[in-house]
C-alpha cells in the first residue's frame, strides 16, 4: 500500500472513531477560551494600524481576525482597549482572514485612564474609610 493510501486509510479510521462517539484526541497545549473581543493591531513603527476582532484567547495566544492579513507583518503589536494591555505578538500561522498569534511580550500599560474611572476610585476610597471608621466605632 502506498504511503497516500496509508495516510488516506489513517485519516478515515479517525473519522469513523471520532462519529462512533468516541472522543478526539486534544493537540492543544493550553486551554483557549471562546471570545469576541475589539481590537487593533499596529506595526510599521505604530504608522500603520488595522481593526482586528481576537477570538479563541489562550495565555500563551490568540486567533485575530483581519481584513487582508496579507499586509499584516509577522511580528506586531495587538492593542486590546476592552483590557487595557498590549502585546507584541507573532504569526504563527494564517488562513485567509485569520492569524494565529503567539504572544510574545505583555507591553508595558502606557494607555490612559479614563477620568471617570479615576473619580469613582476617588469616591469608593472614600466610602472605605468611611466603613472603616463606623466599623472601630462599632467595635469599642
Amino acid at each position: 500500500m502506498s504511503v497516500v493510501g496509508l495516510q488516506l486509510r489513517a485519516a478515515r479510521v479517525r473519522f469513523l472513531s471520532a462519529k462512533k462517539g468516541q472522543p478526539m484526541q486534544e493537540r492543544r497545549k493550553v486551554q483557549r477560551w471562546p471570545g469576541y473581543i475589539g481590537g487593533r493591531a499596529s506595526f510599521l513603527s505604530e504608522k500603520s494600524t488595522a481593526d482586528v476582532l481576537i477570538r479563541n484567547t489562550s495565555t500563551s495566544g490568540a486567533k485575530v481576525v483581519v481584513q487582508n492579513s496579507l499586509f499584516v507583518p509577522d511580528n506586531f503589536r495587538l492593542t486590546i482597549p476592552k483590557c487595557q494591555t498590549e502585546y507584541r505578538v507573532r504569526a504563527c500561522w494564517r488562513h485567509y482572514d485569520e492569524i494565529g498569534v503567539e504572544f510574545e511580550q505583555e507591553c508595558v500599560n502606557d494607555m490612559p485612564t479614563r477620568l471617570s474611572l479615576l473619580r469613582r476610585t476617588k469616591q469608593l476610597a472614600v466610602k472605605n474609610a468611611e466603613l472603616k471608621h463606623r466599623i472601630s466605632e462599632l467595635s469599642e
